[in-house]
């Protein structure tokens, strides 16, 4: 954050990202751009402050997940012990059935561990970009008058010696003056 006092727009973009919310949709919100959020980020105190909001909002969630957690295993308990007598077993079922699907929000949720990807937008000035060309596949095949090839790993040794071969060898040679 800067030093002056926050602007509402840097309290709800705060806000927004301290709650897990992501820089794209936080500025979609707030109505600035992407760019703006970015900025904001890389300010050491306004990223430290949204690091900490983020701890803040994941430790909430993982108490209240562990208190599903202890209710679960208290329902398993329960069922446990009445399996003997089993007169209505589909009650303590159902609330087991009921606590168990649950949403976790905390570290252990499933999509906090399995949907780690970070998408990076890039936008290029027209004038970097036109001395690129690309294919059907939008694959870069030419970088300016270099034009550029697509080489399997194991193809690459050879592919130097070839280079190598192909290159005139320069000899040089000293001369050391005699006596004179």
């Amino acid at each position: 954050m800067t030093t002056a006092t926050p602007t509402s727009t840097e309290d709800r973009a705060l806000a927004l990202l301290g709650q897990g919310v992501g820089p794209e949709m936080v500025a979609s919100a707030i109505g600035v751009s992407v760019s703006r959020i970015s900025q904001l980020l890389s300010q050491t105190e306004f990223a430290a402050a949204v690091a900490d909001l983020r701890f803040q909002n994941l430790s909430k969630h993982n108490e209240r997940d562990s208190k599903y957690d202890l209710l679960e295993d208290a329902l398993i308990e329960k069922m446990k012990d009445c399996m003997i007598f089993m007169t209505r077993p589909m009650e303590i079922a159902r609330v087991l059935q009921i606590i168990n699907q649950a949403k976790r929000r905390g570290a252990s949720a499933p999509e906090a561990i399995t949907n780690q990807q970070t998408v990076v937008n890039l936008i290029m000035p027209t004038n970097i970009y036109q001395k690129f060309t690309v294919n059907a596949n939008n694959q870069v095949i030419q970088a300016g008058q270099q034009q550029l090839i697509t080489v399997q790993s194991g193809q690459m040794a050879g592919l130097l010696d070839t280079a190598r071969q192909s290159q005139p060898v320069i000899h040089y040679e000293q001369h050391h003056p005699g006596p004179g």
